[in-house]
């Protein structure tokens, strides 16, 4: 495995871990409405029922798409020295998969 891989691998681990760590408190309840920390979408703040509800549900996302991420990173680890160019911008890219997440909860929040 070459540097760039290792770094790769290790970036996508490391984003992921650091989503999950963030966004446990959202899923449970923590964060109280504000302007910094949260899932911040116009129907978020229109009541604390919905700002738990779409924050909940936004950390769960969040959670399983860094899972994933954290699953793309250790198997870069994997993955042979000599693989396709289309391989290796798909694993950079990987980080961008947090952007699902995020249309995810603003769908959910628009149904509210």
């Amino acid at each position: 495995m070459d540097n760039e891989s290792t770094m790769r691998a290790l970036t996508n681990i490391f984003v992921g871990v650091l989503i999950i760590a963030v966004s446990i408190p959202l899923q449970k309840n923590k964060i109280r409405m504000n302007c910094w920390y949260g899932m911040r979408f116009r129907k978020s703040f229109e009541s604390d029922e919905k700002w738990y509800a779409i924050n909940r549900y936004g950390a769960s996302r969040m959670i399983l798409w860094s899972i994933v991420l954290i699953v793309i990173g250790i198997l870069t680890f994997l993955l042979p020295l000599e693989t396709t160019k289309s391989l290796r911008l798909a694993i950079r890219c990987a980080p961008l998969i947090v952007i699902i997440p995020v249309i995810e909860t603003w769908l959910f929040a628009k149904k509210l």
